[in-house]
């Protein structure tokens, strides 16, 4: 009976030590993904800003929609 509960520990503590290291690797797969998304926001906005054209007195763009 005790082998069979000293078997049984082993075998759930090899499941707990294989958990924790694929929620580890998961994890840095993730803060991977993310800090690419982050690199393509900025690198977004970036571009966003840079297409920004100035305002006439009246608060619109040259080619806006709304002028007409």
């Amino acid at each position: 009976m005790t082998t069979y509960l000293v078997a049984g520990g082993g075998i759930l503590l090899m499941f707990w030590f294989a958990l924790l290291i694929g929620t580890s690797l998961d994890t840095e797969g993730q803060r991977r993904e993310w800090k690419r998304v982050a690199e393509q926001r900025r690198a977004a906005w970036e571009e966003r800003q840079g297409e920004r054209r100035p305002l006439e007195p009246d608060g619109l763009c040259l080619d806006c929609p709304l002028r007409r």
